[in-house]
């Protein structure tokens, strides 16, 4: 079995996936690379031939990401066909600090798209860009900028089940510790 490094496992919790087991995130840590190192490529594409019609075509990509969980167009050529060749496991449903960087790799894809159509070709390269690198960056590490803003931006409803709600319920029963500090997961939580 594959070992997952600290910094994986805290990207793929900061991802949604903090319910599964080390030996599961182990195992799907790989084939979580593969829909950001397509999509990157077919974006890349796009850029490189400056299609209002291709990055739109992304976009709608990155949509089916935001709005079906277990049906990412992408996900779906991973799971009934390439995962076959290579005795991979099956991709889980995407969790919703996925989704939400699904979301804004969609706004930013659908304004490349309308930046290349009006001939404004440098905003196209930037919208477009910033997808391609948070892609790259999440191929290469696991570490997704959306999730991470996703957390930032719906801190409680996004907070992993396990430690955080443990000191966060005993902050409510007034019955917190002098000076427990975690860095569990992708928070810092100091109480008192």
């Amino acid at each position: 079995m594959a070992r997952l490094s600290a910094f994986a496992e805290t990207s793929l919790n900061s991802q949604g996936f903090e319910q599964l087991d080390m030996n599961a995130k182990a195992r799907i840590a790989l084939p979580l690379r593969f829909t950001p190192a397509v999509g990157t490529a077919l974006i890349v594409i796009g850029l490189v031939l400056q299609s209002s019609i291709w990055l739109g075509s992304m976009a709608l990509v990155a949509l089916s990401g935001a709005l079906l969980p277990d049906a990412m167009i992408i996900d779906l050529v991973y799971n009934f066909s390439v995962r076959h060749l290579f005795h991979a496991p099956p991709l889980p449903s995407t969790p919703k600090p996925r989704r939400f960087s699904y979301l804004l790799s969609t706004v930013l894809l659908s304004g490349s798209a309308v930046s290349f159509y009006y001939g404004l070709s440098v905003l196209g390269l930037v919208f477009g860009g910033l997808v391609a690198a948070g892609g790259t960056i999440l191929t290469t590490t696991l570490w997704c900028l959306g999730s991470w803003y996703y957390r930032m931006i719906f801190r409680h409803a996004a907070e992993p089940s396990g430690i955080y709600a443990r000191i966060r319920r005993a902050d409510e029963n007034g019955r917190g510790s002098s000076s427990l500090t975690t860095t569990h997961g992708t928070r810092h939580k100091v109480t008192s």
